[in-house]
């Protein structure tokens, strides 16, 4: 606003100098003297006065610095060197600003005739005051507009991070509440409303790992609860010893290493089965058609009233050697248990899938559901001894390692088993 109005200023004084009269500016020097003398329009040296302008000063200036001013005398401007120059024609006009007898002025010093300038002055009094005014309405506008934003600012701000803290606080209430069933109020479509949704999920991820814990713990206890307390009982006969043949004495002792054999295979499951994830550390390249041909071999000299027939196709996997055959060997294991003597087991390895038929009595379709449950034992496999925890481990190994384990019943009677491997990058 300053640059705009003094600019105006600016080009009024410059009207001013262009407009002139020709006499003005055709006057020699000899003739100032004269000239300043003599009558001048309005007293302004010929400046024809204009309705609603301000007050304009004037005063002609020689080479030598002298001056001369209307007859009304008006007010004597600074002559410096600069103005003397411009007289003499070594100069060309210009504009400053000058404060003389208390009025800040706006002048333009410009050659009217050889060695003769003029200056013509014009108060800035309308100017400062309206800049003055104005600065002051800006402060208090500007102060206002602080103070009202200040106050805009924390009030939205606290309606925005009101739920903020609500949700911080229940998450804090809920971290140090024993309780995992507690949950957030989800609340809108909003940045905090999906906080607190994904929050809940974490929570029941959280609660459903803290209830498969405290589940494996209990079947876990439940399941070995049994095996200790025949070996105790056996070892306490043993202790006593009264009247025990050698034969019985050696039934005793050959149940209590049958059973020390359950009881470290199920820790061993159980160990295996609490293990959440795979340590890909280890992964490697494993062919897996050799892989499944060395544990069904293995499965033929521990059963050799079951028959065995295996097809397999090269396949390579990525993963861990010791973990795939343990889930080969549970699914021969389980196939075996269930085949009479003189049964049949077929195995094979095609694309990637790898599939175990036995023939005995299939699976209830009641069960098909919970098979691959830990510690789940059909009504019907509670007479054979096991754990519950094969079938389990075998689908732990296979989603560690990218694959997918399904059962069903096989056309013509008998459980099928199958396990689609990906194949190795």
């Amino acid at each position: 606003m300053r640059a705009r109005l003094r600019a105006d200023v600016d080009a009024s004084l410059r009207e001013r100098v262009e407009g002139l009269p020709g006499s003005l500016r055709l006057l020699p020097f000899g003739g100032f003297d004269r000239f300043a003398r003599g009558p001048a329009v309005d007293g302004r040296f010929g400046l024809p006065p204009r309705r609603g302008e301000p007050t304009f000063y004037a005063q002609l200036v020689g080479a030598d610095g002298t001056t001369r001013r209307p007859d009304d005398g008006g007010i004597a401007l600074r002559v410096d060197e600069r103005v003397r120059r411009v007289a003499a024609g070594l100069e060309g006009a210009y504009l400053g600003d000058q404060d003389v007898s208390g009025s800040h002025l706006r002048v333009i010093t410009a050659q009217v005739a050889p060695g003769v300038a003029i200056q013509i002055a014009r108060p800035l009094s309308e100017v400062d005051a309206l800049l003055g005014g104005l600065r002051v309405v800006l402060l208090v506008v500007t102060g206002a507009g602080v103070v009202l934003g200040a106050g805009l600012g924390w009030i939205i701000s606290g309606g925005a991070l009101r739920p903020i803290r609500r949700f911080t606080e229940r998450t804090e209430a809920i971290t140090g509440a024993p309780d995992t069933s507690l949950r957030l109020e989800a609340e809108g479509d909003d940045e905090i409303g999906r906080l607190a949704r994904a929050f809940n999920t974490t929570l029941d991820a959280l609660e459903r790992s803290a209830e498969a814990q405290r589940q494996l713990v209990a079947d876990a206890s439940h399941e070995l609860r049994t095996p200790l307390a025949s070996m105790r009982t056996n070892i306490e006969v043993l202790l006593r010893g009264n009247g025990l043949s050698p034969a019985d004495r050696e039934e005793l002792l050959a149940d209590l290493v049958s059973q020390t054999d359950e009881l470290t295979t199920l820790v061993g499951d159980v160990v295996e089965i609490a293990r959440r994830t795979e340590p890909t550390d280890d992964f490697q390249d494993v062919s897996l058609d050799q892989l499944v041909r060395s544990v069904a071999a293995r499965t033929r000299r521990l059963a050799p009233q079951v028959e065995i027939v295996a097809e397999l196709e090269p396949w390579v996997v990525t993963g861990s050697p010791e973990r795939l055959a343990r889930l080969v060997s549970n699914l021969l294991d389980n196939a075996v248990k269930w085949s009479a003597p003189g049964g049949s087991v077929e195995v094979r390895l095609r694309e990637g899938e790898l599939s175990v038929r036995d023939h005995g009595p299939g699976l209830d379709p009641a069960d098909l559901p919970f098979v691959f449950d830990r510690f789940y034992r059909a009504p019907a496999a509670r007479r054979l001894p096991g754990s519950g925890l094969g079938l389990a481990i075998v689908r732990q190994v296979a989603e560690a390692h990218g694959a997918v384990a399904e059962a069903e019943n096989a056309e013509g009677g008998g459980a099928l088993f199958r396990v689609r491997f990906p194949a190795a990058a």
